[in-house]
């Protein structure tokens, strides 16, 4: 009898998947379809490996995969508005958002906006939440409304939504899926008293060895001080063996330094923020950073930099090359300042300290006009520069 040949595609499509989940946990097969048949084809791999190595969950149904995603919960990473320029979620239109999903917990497969929104009213009052018809009410539950849509578990079969956003008074038919709303949430909500305790539930799940593994896999960089002590000195014993389990199946190249570890998405697939990336805010970043390294030496004086001296610096960059970006983006000053600084802070190159100074982390070496890596004699001892 012939053995029957493994399947040659099979290791590719695994990483395939894993990248595109990883980077998109929520995948629709009207989005996505090609993404969705992959992860059908080798669900059970999968899911074994997710949950094995990340301590995560994945749910496969006929139409939809979800990743659900648990013990690490980045702050820089919220929602986002479906607009073209896409900002992050506000605490109203997560609560709307919220309320959506309590009003159509049971509800019918087909509804009307007036009684979805009647519904969210009666959700609201239940959780003893005050709610309004005024306009920026209306416009935080269409918000909400439009982020469902988009995602694939709501569909407007006539009329549409946004018309609430002008008129209380709108209506428009909609089909829900609450199969779809049923995997939107990630945590186990029975017991807890608030926010923090499922955050708190969240971050306790899995081993040490676990949780060093999602921290590599999420974040591009990983600091000594991320950890607790022991969990990364068990990382740094076994820094090989992570490096080469997390590379085979996600492509993301791990680098060990003294000062921590950085996982490198070397083709840019494995990212959901890409730097150096495009845009003014981006190459504004790129900048600032390099100039930060350039003018304060921060290998040669740790100390925090001053807001008023990081302004400063930005303001010279808009001034030589505020021609070739977006008039919008820079015109207010202040905005522009805390969007290029959450840039590198998303990033791990910088990190806020007392009123608004900021410390150069050490990854940010790698944009420093010259960069010189100097090598240990000591076998036993890492470089230190990430």
């Amino acid at each position: 009898m012939t053995a029957a040949r493994s399947d040659p595609q099979r290791d590719g499509e695994l990483v395939t998947a894993t990248r595109a989940l990883l980077t998109r946990p929520w995948r629709t097969a009207e989005a996505d379809p090609d993404v969705v048949a992959l992860v059908r084809r080798h669900a059970d791999a999968l899911d074994a490996w997710f949950t094995q190595e990340l301590n995560y969950r994945l749910v496969v149904t006929a139409d939809t995969a979800r990743l659900v995603k648990v013990g690490h919960v980045p702050a820089d990473r919220p929602l986002r508005t479906i607009s073209t320029t896409p900002r992050a979620f506000t605490p109203a239109e997560y609560t709307a958002l919220a309320l959506v999903l309590a009003a159509t917990t049971s509800g019918p497969d087909r509804t009307s906006l007036r009684d979805l929104v009647n519904a969210v009213h009666s959700a609201a009052a239940e959780a003893g939440i005050v709610m309004d018809t005024d306009t920026a009410s209306r416009r935080a539950l269409v918000t909400a409304l439009r982020w469902l849509i988009a995602h694939g578990m709501v569909r407007e079969l006539d009329r549409g939504v946004g018309l609430y956003e002008h008129d209380a008074d709108a209506d428009a038919l909609l089909e829900v899926r609450n199969d779809r709303m049923a995997l939107l949430p990630t945590g186990a909500v029975v017991g807890a008293e608030s926010a923090d305790d499922l955050l708190v539930r969240a971050r306790e799940r899995g081993s040490s060895s676990t949780a060093a593994r999602r921290r590599l896999v999420e974040d591009p960089v990983v600091l000594a001080g991320d950890l607790e002590p022991a969990r990364f000195a068990e990382l740094r014993r076994h820094a090989g063996d992570e490096a080469r389990r997390i590379e085979a199946r996600t492509g993301l190249v791990v680098e060990a330094r003294e000062e921590g570890f950085a996982a490198l998405d070397v083709d840019g697939g494995c990212s959901d923020v890409a730097f150096p990336g495009s845009g003014t805010v981006a190459h504004a970043a790129l900048l600032l950073v390099s100039e930060l390294i350039y003018q304060f030496r921060p290998a040669e004086d740790p100390d925090p930099i001053p807001w008023p001296s990081v302004r400063e610096v930005l303001a010279e960059l808009v001034g030589e090359y505020g021609r070739y970006w977006s008039k919008a983006a820079i015109a207010d000053a202040e905005r522009f300042a805390a969007d290029v600084v959450g840039v590198l802070e998303a990033m791990r190159l910088v990190a806020r300290e007392a009123e608004g100074s900021l410390r150069v982390l050490p990854a940010a070496a790698r944009y420093a006009p010259a960069v010189t890596v100097t090598d240990s004699d000591d076998e036993d001892e890492q470089p230190t520069l990430l």
